[in-house]
């Protein structure tokens, strides 16, 4: 039995070995094939004994040689899946724990009472170093052979915390078949401790654990989508520990009743009944936790939106940290086990293995929450009603702080206006009205000095007209800070007068309650300069021959334009005026909106809040 066991270990990697080999994987195809030699040179030599001294010097060169049993799978699992070591590090790693095999070789080929209890008390063929030397090389060489094993399973979860996709189900699948190993060790310990060590079961564990590795090798590079590989490696994991810990706790507790009160049938059914009780709770337990490592949280909402509230608290007390949209998707996908998130304008193509979701918000949507679905791996019902609820709240987020960024945006535009507006002035003061007056005051002084009664006159009468001139250059400033109609009669007046000059080839009517209560002057040049705007537009623009401005206060000011013109087809949709229109509205914490009538034309609605906001320190300290 034990024979063919050592046949199917080593048929069976070679064979996959070379179909590996002639599929392009040379690598990992070679280290299949050189574990598949190993076991049968080492194995099946060990079933034939000899006393020659060409058997005696193999056995003695060949004494460490049980390193080769299993360094080939540990080597596959540094390079899996593309045939090389995740960085250069680690291939420095590679390195000295093959160097460690090779001294290992060396120190256990001189150990000679070793040899000597394997060979009844035969001494070793050759002469080789002394016991003490050997000693030492031995014991390094297994140090670095054994922290060689151990870093495999480092290096594979390094490689499975930087994938995603192909690679990570590649990955995955290694791992489902690594757990052949601890299970084997389990099933051997359980024949040796209660069956006595049968060969029967120790010859099919040995078969098992020695082909299941490399076929889930070969499966990982080959036909890794050939099922769910998540979804059975999670139940592995939880009915694998689950078994486990079952068996573990009935035997201490038999102990412990045994040492108690002896082994009798009450506490038999103590035992039971204590190990009935706890596995629901314990397989229920497990299950979420490898669940939520597999699948993310989506069995979990409340900890998935417990998640995405501290990234998003954390991103936004952070003033030079991630984003909050940033860290919203990132814990999104942590959420989901995807392999990234983002916000995306678009909705995208079938086909694309990623899933949207739309964002909206009072009503509002202004985007969707795309989420790229991983190879071999469909989005459940739970996953997508997780999905849905996650974007409700990352909408909110997202939507926050898209409307802080465009305040910020705004404040600095504002800013920036306001400081072109006095470099403006600063110029037209100093290149106008400044060398005016200082023209004026040079002609008085000219007119100072003359005798003459009508060479003084005349330049009296330069300095009037130079005068004149620079009071319609001061009033053209003051005109232009603020419209002087507003002042003299109202702004549902102005409004009128700049309509009467616009009209035409239109007809303009304007109404509104008369008399307007007091407005802030910011509010009143707003709503002057959207109407002459809009008005400019239906005259320009539009083709329209009838245009009217409603303006009513309601808690707010509302400015309502509408023509029966062509509407939003008009050549200026994404104009300089639309935009200003907006902007304008926009920096008093109003609305403005442009639409299509459905009678045909277009409609400006604007809305402007009445009540001045109390002044911030930041806008105090500016003034």
């Amino acid at each position: 039995m034990f024979f063919t066991a050592v046949v199917f270990a080593t048929v069976v990697p070679i064979t996959l070995g070379l179909l590996l080999v002639r599929r392009g994987q040379r690598r990992i195809g070679c280290l299949l094939v050189a574990h598949g030699l190993s076991v049968g040179l080492l194995l099946g030599g060990s079933e034939f004994t000899s006393t020659t001294t060409a058997a005696l010097v193999a056995d003695q060169l060949l004494a460490g040689g049980w390193v080769f049993l299993f360094l080939w799978l540990v080597l596959i699992a540094y390079v899996l899946p593309d045939g090389r070591p995740l960085s250069s590090r680690w291939l420095l790693w590679v390195r000295v724990g093959l160097a460690g095999a090779a001294i290992l070789l060396v120190g256990a080929a001189g150990d000679r009472s070793t040899f000597r209890q394997e060979h009844d008390g035969l001494a070793p063929p050759v002469a080789w170093l002394s016991p003490a030397v050997s000693a030492v090389l031995g014991t390094v060489g297994l140090l670095l052979v054994v922290l060689l094993f151990f870093g495999s399973a480092v290096a594979v979860r390094s490689r499975l915390k930087a994938s995603a996709g192909e690679t990570r189900l590649q990955l995955l699948w290694l791992v489902w078949g690594a757990l052949a190993v601890p299970l084997g060790l389990l099933l051997l310990w359980a024949n040796h401790f209660l069956l006595s060590d049968n060969p029967w079961v120790t010859a099919a564990t040995f078969t098992g654990v020695s082909t299941a590795l490399p076929a889930t090798i070969t499966i990982a590079i080959l036909r890794y989508r050939l099922f769910d590989i998540q979804l059975v490696l999670s139940r592995t994991l939880t009915y694998g520990v689950l078994v486990v810990g079952v068996v573990a706790l009935y035997a201490l507790l038999l102990l412990a009743v045994a040492r108690v009160g002896g082994n009798d049938t009450l506490g038999g059914l103590l035992t039971v009944a204590v190990v009935a009780v706890a596995v629901h709770p314990a397989y229920a337990w497990l299950g979420r936790r490898v669940e939520r490592w597999v699948y993310g949280y989506r069995s979990q909402p409340h900890q998935a939106l417990r998640l995405l509230a501290d990234r998003a608290d954390a991103a936004a007390s952070d003033t030079f940290g991630t984003p909050v949209t940033d860290a919203v998707t990132d814990a999104i996908a942590e959420a989901l086990r995807a392999d990234r998130a983002w916000v995306d304008t678009r909705p995208g193509e079938a086909g694309d293995r990623v899933v949207r979701t739309p964002l909206v918000h009072r009503g509002e949507s202004f985007g969707y929450l795309a989420v790229a679905v991983p190879h071999g791996r469909e989005l459940s019902s739970a996953d997508l009603a997780l999905l849905r609820d996650l974007a409700r709240y990352a909408a909110v987020l997202v939507r926050s702080e898209r409307q802080g960024q465009a305040l910020r945006e705004s404040r600095s535009r504002i800013v920036a206006g306001r400081e072109e507006e006095r470099r403006r002035l600063r110029r037209d003061l100093h290149d106008g009205v400044g060398p005016a007056l200082a023209a004026v005051v040079l002609k008085l002084n000219a007119a100072q000095s003359r005798a003459d009664v009508d060479a003084r006159a005349a330049l009296l009468a330069e300095a009037r007209e130079e005068v004149k001139d620079a009071i319609a250059e001061v009033r053209r400033l003051v005109d232009d800070l603020r419209p002087p109609a507003i002042d003299e009669v109202g702004l549902l007046a102005a409004i009128r007068h700049r309509a009467g000059a616009l009209s035409g080839v239109l007809t303009i009517e304007v109404s509104g309650p008369e008399p307007l209560p007091a407005l802030p002057a910011a509010v009143e040049v707003a709503a002057f300069r959207i109407a002459s705007e809009a008005m400019t537009n239906a005259v320009r623009h539009a083709g329209a021959s009838r245009c009217r401005v409603d303006v009513c206060l309601n808690g707010c000011l509302e400015l309502t334009i509408a023509d029966n013109g062509r509407g939003r087809a008009l050549a200026t949709t994404s104009g300089v005026g639309w935009t200003s229109m907006r902007e304008r509205a926009a920096e008093l914490g109003g609305t403005c909106d442009i639409s299509d009538r459905r009678e045909g034309g277009l409609l400006v609605r604007a809305v402007l809040p009445v009540e001045e906001p109390p002044a911030s320190a930041e806008s105090r300290a500016e003034r």
